[in-house]
């Protein structure tokens, strides 16, 4: 598929469809959290790791997104990139600790956030920072710089997703979550609909699958965890109504895998 064909496409569904659904969907697709490897035999929760995936919006729009987890000394970096052709791209960067509680547990401490999404003629440019010492997050977005207290255990969109993955893994999934971004703090839960098996670009997995838990009855998102690559997201789905979005796994790298 041209790229001129994709552009002209893109134009097409804004013309055809509500524009600010696409648009949302596109940003959504873009920054739905997604996932990383949680090892059980190593000094830390984590390791370092690359996952590659396809995404297709609307059964037309497709594209490609990379997740990497890094680490150096105790700060963990967390990166997102995806692009969709050459007219929507977004990056998404998280650093954080993981904090070792008395029980064995582990809590992630989020630390910052940085997004950055372009679709057309299109700029989301937002992130915060946490000054823990002092309890406050200073944020910004297109409205200008804020701020709002801190609150023990938070997290933002992509550390979220790390710390969710650990307390499935170890039965512990929370009632709710502290999800943090540009603008505040907000309560966010998670609900396990059983397992099922999954095909992907990767092979065939055993997955659990989890649904996000959202205000709007139409608004469906879909998580399936493969506890063979240590309960990675090997595909997403979500549907609103009006558009869908799939996201299936391609492929995987860590030291261990």
């Amino acid at each position: 598929m041209s790229q001129k064909f994709m552009i002209l496409s893109a134009k097409h569904l804004l013309t055809n469809l509500k524009a600010k659904s696409l648009v949302n969907m596109i940003i959504q697709a873009c920054a739905l959290p997604l996932c990383t490897a949680l090892t059980i035999g190593n000094a830390y929760a984590f390791e370092p790791f690359q996952a590659n995936y396809t995404f297709n919006i609307a059964g037309m729009l497709t594209g490609n997104a990379t997740r990497t987890l890094s680490k150096q000394d105790d700060i963990w970096s967390y990166h997102f990139k995806a692009n969709v052709a050459s007219f929507a791209n977004a990056s998404e960067v998280s650093h954080f600790k993981v904090i070792h509680s008395d029980n064995s547990s582990i809590n992630i401490q989020t630390l910052d956030h940085a997004y950055n999404f372009n679709f057309l003629t299109k700029n989301i440019d937002t992130g915060f920072k946490v000054d823990w010492a002092n309890q406050v997050v200073s944020a910004h977005n297109k409205a200008g710089d804020n701020s709002y207290p801190a609150q023990a255990g938070m997290l933002d969109m992509l550390d979220l997703e790390l710390q969710v993955r650990e307390d499935i893994k170890h039965k512990q999934l929370k009632p709710s979550y502290l999800l943090a971004d540009d603008k505040g703090i907000k309560k966010i839960s998670f609900v396990n609909e059983g397992e099922e098996k999954i095909q992907t670009d990767a092979g065939e997995y055993d997955t659990v699958k989890i649904r996000l838990v959202q205000d709007s009855e139409k608004r469906k998102t879909y998580f399936w965890l493969a506890p063979k690559l240590d309960y990675l997201p090997v595909r997403v789905h979500q549907d609103d109504g009006n558009l869908s979005y799939d996201l299936n796994l391609t492929s995987y790298h860590s030291d261990s895998k």
